[in-house]
C-alpha cells in the first residue's frame, strides 16, 4: 500500500511539473512596436554585420599613408679603384605628400558612407519589423473574428441537432450548419499556420527566441513629413558623390612628381685625395635627393577622365532616386488617403450595421421568423462586413508604414 501511495504521489508531481513546463513553453511575451524595433536595432544580425563593415572602413583610414618598401642595398667590389671596397645604401621612394592627404580623404568619405549605410539598414529594418508586427496584429484580428463566427455556428449546430431530433427541421439545416462550422475550422488552421510563420519572421528580425505577442494600437500612427531629401538612400548617394569628388582630386594629385631619398655609406682603400691612407672601413657618407616625373602620363589622364564620368553617373543616380521617391510618395499618399477614408466609413456605418444584422438574425431565427438558410445568409453578410473592415485596416496600416518609410519618420 505504501508503494502504491508513493507511485500516486510521483504521478501527481510529474503531472504538475508537465503542466508547469507546458505553460512555460506556451508563454508569450507581450511587446509593443517601439519595443520590438528597439530589440531589433540592438540584436539584428544583418545590422550587426553592417556595423562591422563600418568598423572595417574606419580602420582603413590609417592605411592612407601607404609608403612603398624601403630599399636596402650592399655593393662589394672595385667601386672606387682597383682595390676592393664596400658600399651600403638605403633608399626610399614616396609619392608627393598631397597624394597621401587625398587618399586619406577618400577613406574618410568611405567611412562616412558606411555610417550612412548603417542608417539605411536601420530604417529598412524598422520598416520590415513594422510590417511584420502589423501583419501579426491583422492575423490576430482575423483569428478573433473567425473564433467568434465558429462559436456562433457551433451553438447553432447544437440547436440544429436538437431541432432535427425533435422533428422541427430537416437534415439540410443540420448539414448546412456542419459545413459552415467545418469551413471556419479549416480557415482557422490555415490562419494559425500563417501566424506561426510571421512570428518566426519577427523572431528572426529581433534575433530572439522569445515568443513575442504584438500588442499595440490597431491602426499604425506615425509622424509624416514631405521632406524626401533626408531619405537615407539619397544621403548614401550624396555621400558617394563626395567620394567621387575626392577620387578625382586623388587622380589629379598623382600627376605630381614623386620624391626619392637615399643614404649611402662607402669604404675606401689606399691613398685618398687628402694624402691619407684609408684601410677600407666604411666611413664616407652621402645623401641623394631626386624626383620622379610622370613623363608618360596618358594612363593617369585617362583615370582622371574616368573618375569624372563616375561622378556624372552618381549625379544621375541621385536625380533618378529623387524622382522615384517623389513618385512613390505621391502614390503612397493617395493610397493612404483612400484607405483612411474607407476605414472611417466602416467605423461610422458598416460595423454598426454588421452588429445589427447579427443580433436581428439571432432573434428572428430563435423566434422562428426565418429559417436556418436565411439565418446563414444574414450571418455571412455580417461576417463579410467585419472581415472587410479588418482587411481595410490592414491595407491602411500597410500604406501608412510605406509612407512613414518614404518620409523618414520612424516610429
Amino acid at each position: 500500500m505504501k508503494k502504491i501511495k508513493n507511485k500516486k504521489q510521483v504521478s501527481v508531481l510529474a503531472f504538475f511539473v508537465c503542466i508547469g513546463f507546458a505553460g512555460m513553453v506556451n508563454s508569450q511575451t507581450p511587446v509593443t512596436l517601439q519595443k520590438a524595433i528597439d530589440i531589433a536595432l540592438k540584436n539584428n544580425r544583418n545590422l550587426k554585420n553592417e556595423k562591422l563593415k563600418s568598423e572595417y572602413t574606419k580602420a582603413l583610414i590609417s592605411s592612407s599613408a601607404d609608403i612603398p618598401h624601403t630599399g636596402v642595398t650592399a655593393d662589394y667590389g672595385q667601386i672606387n679603384s682597383a682595390l676592393t671596397d664596400i658600399k651600403f645604401g638605403i633608399s626610399q621612394n614616396i609619392a608627393f605628400p598631397t597624394v597621401y592627404k587625398k587618399q586619406k580623404n577618400i577613406y574618410t568619405e568611405e567611412w562616412k558612407k558606411s555610417l550612412l549605410n548603417v542608417s539605411l539598414k536601420e530604417f529598412e529594418l524598422k520598416k520590415a519589423v513594422s510590417l511584420t508586427f502589423y501583419n501579426i496584429l491583422y492575423g490576430k484580428e482575423k483569428e478573433k473574428l473567425l473564433q467568434e463566427t465558429l462559436k456562433l455556428y457551433t451553438d447553432f449546430l447544437d440547436k440544429a441537432n436538437i431541432r432535427l431530433k425533435a422533428g422541427e427541421s430537416n437534415i439540410l439545416e443540420k448539414t448546412t450548419a456542419s459545413n459552415q462550422k467545418s469551413s471556419i475550422e479549416i480557415q482557422l488552421k490555415e490562419l494559425r499556420q500563417e501566424l506561426s510563420v510571421l512570428k518566426y519572421q519577427l523572431q528572426w528580425f529581433l534575433n530572439a527566441e522569445t515568443d513575442f505577442l504584438p500588442e499595440d494600437q490597431k491602426i499604425f500612427h506615425g509622424g509624416l513629413k514631405e521632406d524626401l531629401s533626408l531619405h537615407p538612400a539619397i544621403k548614401v548617394l550624396q555621400q558617394q558623390r563626395n567620394i567621387s569628388e575626392q577620387q578625382i582630386a586623388l587622380e589629379k594629385a598623382k600627376m605630381l612628381p614623386g620624391l626619392q631619398l637615399a643614404y649611402n655609406l662607402n669604404s675606401f682603400r689606399g691613398m685618398g685625395a687628402d694624402d691619407k691612407v684609408y684601410n677600407g672601413a666604411p666611413q664616407f657618407h652621402s645623401v641623394q635627393f631626386g624626383v620622379s616625373v610622370p613623363v608618360f602620363s596618358g594612363g593617369q589622364k585617362a583615370r582622371i577622365q574616368a573618375a569624372k564620368i563616375a561622378e556624372s553617373v552618381v549625379e544621375s543616380d541621385i536625380a533618378n532616386m529623387e524622382f522615384n521617391l517623389q513618385n512613390q510618395y505621391k502614390k503612397a499618399s493617395e493610397i493612404y488617403q483612400v484607405n483612411f477614408d474607407i476605414v472611417l466609413q466602416y467605423e461610422n456605418s458598416e460595423l454598426k450595421n454588421a452588429d445589427i444584422i447579427t443580433e436581428t438574425a439571432k432573434k428572428q431565427f430563435l423566434a422562428g421568423e426565418i429559417n436556418y438558410l436565411e439565418f446563414v445568409i444574414l450571418i455571412n453578410q455580417a461576417v463579410t462586413l467585419k472581415n472587410s473592415y479588418t482587411d481595410a485596416v490592414w491595407k491602411l496600416n500597410q500604406s501608412a508604414i510605406e509612407l512613414e518609410y518614404l518620409t523618414l519618420n520612424p516610429s
